[in-house]
């Protein structure tokens, strides 16, 4: 794997201070097209990885769950959390968020890798 560029990365305790590192530092909400971003934890919940697994169109980004355990896999990652951005402003997910945050559940399961959220990110 290839770093594309290293960031600090605070301790992460809360959803609101994941929003804020996404939001401030790894700024999703700009993105023109939807981004699809993934955290690997490690066992005590401290984020050491942050992957950019998909990038899409304005409105859709292919999931895959191969990309997503691929990359936790090599971080060696307890749990992950995944986040995307919604260009439209619309922070409700879609039938398509839904049914993607359940299969990566159900692939996370069978390799004991937790999927602790799905976050979505807007302006």
């Amino acid at each position: 794997m290839i770093k594309d560029k290293e960031i600090e990365v605070d301790n992460l305790t809360h959803p609101s201070l994941i929003y804020d590192f996404l939001k401030d530092k790894m700024e999703l909400h700009k993105e023109p097209e939807e981004v699809l971003l993934m955290l690997a934890l490690d066992s005590k919940n401290k984020v050491n990885c942050c992957y950019e697994v998909a990038r899409g169109t304005l409105d859709s980004a292919v999931v895959s769950p191969r990309e997503v355990f691929k990359r936790a896999l090599v971080s060696n990652a307890k749990s992950i959390i995944i986040a995307h951005n919604h260009p439209s402003g619309n922070v409700i997910p879609s039938e398509q968020d839904k049914m993607a945050t359940a299969k990566l559940k159900k692939a996370g399961e069978v390799l004991d890798i937790k999927l602790l959220d799905h976050i979505i990110i807007s302006d």
